[in-house]
C-alpha cells in the first residue's frame, strides 16, 4: 500500500477549494482504499468493491449500494468445479472486511500464492469446508484468482450465465495471476458514478482517470477520460489523454492537461 505523495494532495486539495469534487473508485475493499485516502483533509466519495457500495466521506453514510445475494453462490460453485481455482467472498463494511474462502477447492500452487498475497493486503479470510457455514444473506463482490485463460473462463460464465459484472484485470500482487471480480451487473464504476451524477443533479464536466480495464466504464460516463502510461491498451485506446505513471506524479499532469480543455 502506498500513501498518496504530498504534492498530489495538495493539488487536489486546491481544485477541490475552487469548487472540484472528488469520486474515488476502487476494485478493493473499503478498509484498503480508505487507509490510502483518510490522508485528503477534504470531503470526497468513495466506492468500493468496483461499485458496489458508494459512500459520502468521511461521514461513511451509504448512497448506493449493489450487493449480490448468497443464492447465486451455488451457480458460481458449478462455474469454477471444473477449473483449478475457486472464489474468495468480500463480506465489506458490514461483514468487517473478513473474506470467506474454501481452500481444499484450489491448486496448491494457488494456495501458496493467495497466502502470500492476502498476508501482503493484510485480508483476513475465513477457511471454510462448505460455504453454508456463512451466516450473511448478502455481500459485495467475490474474486477468482488464476492464470488468464482460466480467468477468462470464469468471467465469461459469470457474465453470460449470471448476469454479472466480471472484469478480468492482472493481479496487482504480481507474478503472472489475473483477478475476476464479480458483482451485481450494476456494480461497476461506471454505473456508480452515473448514479451519484443523477443524485447530486450534477451536470458539469466529468473527468475520469483511470489504469486498469474495470476504469472502461468509468470511463463510458465521462467528457474527458486520462489514463495512466502504464495502463493496458485497450484502456489508452480510449483515452483523450495518456499521463505519466502514478509513480511519477502523473495525476498533477493529467488534471491540468485536462482542465486546460
Amino acid at each position: 500500500m502506498q500513501n498518496i505523495p504530498p504534492a498530489v494532495i495538495h493539488y487536489l486539495t486546491t481544485l477541490h477549494q475552487q469548487g472540484a469534487m472528488f469520486v474515488f473508485v476502487t476494485g478493493r475493499t473499503f478498509e484498503f482504499g480508505h487507509q490510502v485516502l483518510k490522508e485528503l483533509p477534504f470531503s470526497y466519495y468513495y466506492a468500493a468493491h468496483n461499485g458496489a457500495i458508494l459512500l459520502s466521506m468521511p461521514d461513511r453514510r451509504v448512497i448506493i449500494k449493489k450487493y449480490l445475494d448468497c443464492s447465486v453462490l451455488l451457480s458460481m460453485e458449478k462455474i469454477c468445479e471444473s477449473t483449478s481455482t475457486d472464489f474468495v467472498i468480500y463480506t465489506g463494511l458490514e461483514g468487517n472486511n473478513l473474506c470467506y474462502y474454501r481452500p481444499s477447492h484450489f491448486s496448491p500452487n494457488l494456495r501458496y500464492y493467495l497466502e502470500k498475497r492476502r498476508q501482503s493486503f493484510n485480508e483476513e479470510w475465513i477457511a471454510v469446508e462448505n460455504f453454508k457455514e456463512i451466516s450473511f444473506k448478502e455481500f459485495p463482490s467475490v474474486k477468482c484468482f488464476g492464470e488468464e485463460e482460466t480467468a477468462q473462463y470464469v468471467a465469461e460464465r459469470m457474465e453470460k450465465n449470471l448476469e454479472l459484472h466480471a472484469p478480468v484485470i492482472k493481479d496487482p500482487f504480481g507474478e503472472g495471476y489475473y483477478v475476476v471480480q464479480a458483482t451485481h451487473s450494476q456494480a461497476n464504476k461506471g454505473y456508480a458514478l452515473r448514479q451519484l451524477i443523477d443524485q447530486l443533479g450534477y451536470e458539469g464536466v466529468v473527468i475520469a482517470a483511470g489504469d486498469d480495464l474495470n476504469d472502461l466504464s468509468m470511463f463510458e460516463q465521462a467528457h474527458i477520460k486520462v489514463a495512466m502510461a502504464d495502463a493496458p491498451l485497450q484502456l489508452k485506446a480510449k483515452a483523450d489523454i495518456i499521463a505519466p505513471p502514478a509513480s511519477s506524479l502523473g495525476i498533477i499532469k493529467g488534471l491540468k492537461e485536462a482542465l486546460a480543455q
